[in-house]
């Protein structure tokens, strides 16, 4: 009897820890709680961060420590955004900087170095495992921009037309950034965050040097201070983004120009050592030849 009653009790113990385990996965997949606990969650950090930024100043990314904000800003100009954006850089850096450091020892190990070169190739590895994760967020930067600053005449165009339709700027904004919310094209995320900027009251003069701030692109800088100006001023938003977009547009063409006419100038040295070499060889070397072997009959 006894060893019934051991079974039974067994079994239900199993059946509840196994509907416990079901019930909590279950909680955790749900997709309206998810969707809830991130909103929840997005809501109290954009509720800190403008509070922060009312005190000190600062943008929507700011923190006390200054380096650190620098760091997060730095980052968030390259994209990464998240709130441990900082440590995955620092934490990137110290792996690189290991794994080339014990990469550069065992390369020393294998050719038995001395001890002077052997501190080195050590140091070496420490430089440039330490720098690798630094230029990567440059590169990221400097492509990111270009992406953004592709995209502004476009984005300004369709600003002009919502603008000419009799939406303000806020829902032309909110507009351009639904209508292109699967787009991969890094700006009009930055068009998302204004509008949350705008959306959590601050003022949108602080949040148009946010963007500018954010973004680094000279492009921006100039959308940025034309919105303000007009604001402030009261004048057409419409007309001022045609007038700015085309002026954009003549720019991006006299640069593209430019990179044109440089391309003779640079192809220059290609010629010059790579194509012209092989060209005299199959030019004057069968001459050469010839004159050779006649040379040496007559000799």
């Amino acid at each position: 009897m006894d060893i019934y009653l051991i079974i039974s009790f067994v079994f239900v113990s199993g059946f509840l820890l196994a509907f416990t385990l079901l019930y909590m996965y279950s909680r955790a997949k749900n997709p309206l709680r998810r969707r809830l606990g991130e909103l929840q969650n997005n809501a109290e950090y954009l509720k800190k961060k403008s509070n922060a930024a009312r005190k000190k100043g600062l943008s929507l990314w700011g923190e006390n420590n200054q380096q650190s904000s620098y760091i997060k800003l730095w980052l968030a100009k390259a994209g990464y955004r998240k709130p441990q954006s900082v440590s995955n850089y620092y934490g990137s850096r110290l792996l690189t900087t290991l794994f080339f450091t014990v990469s550069a020892a065992m390369l020393g190990f294998y050719l038995h170095l001395n001890s002077a070169e052997m501190t080195a190739i050590i140091f070496v590895g420490v430089v440039v495992g330490a720098v690798i994760p630094k230029i990567w967020v440059m590169h990221k930067i400097v492509k990111r921009r270009e992406e953004i600053r592709r995209a502004v005449p476009n984005v300004l165009d369709l600003m002009v037309v919502c603008a000419e339709a009799g939406l303000s700027f806020t829902a032309a904004i909110h507009r351009i950034v639904n209508e292109n919310r699967g787009s991969r094209n890094p700006l009009y995320e930055e068009l998302h965050l204004l509008t949350q900027e705008f959306l959590i009251g601050g003022s949108k003069q602080d949040a148009f040097r946010n963007l500018a701030d954010r973004t680094g692109v000279e492009e921006i800088r100039s959308l940025a201070i034309t919105l303000i100006q007009a604001e402030k001023l009261g004048t057409s938003i419409a007309e001022s983004l045609r007038v700015l977009a085309d002026s954009m547009r003549f720019k991006r063409r006299q640069n593209a120009e430019e990179r044109a006419n440089k391309t003779s100038v640079k192809l220059v040295f290609p010629l010059v050592l790579l194509i012209f070499p092989e060209l005299l060889v199959i030019l004057v070397g069968p001459a050469l030849i010839i004159m050779y072997k006649t040379l040496s009959t007559v000799v």
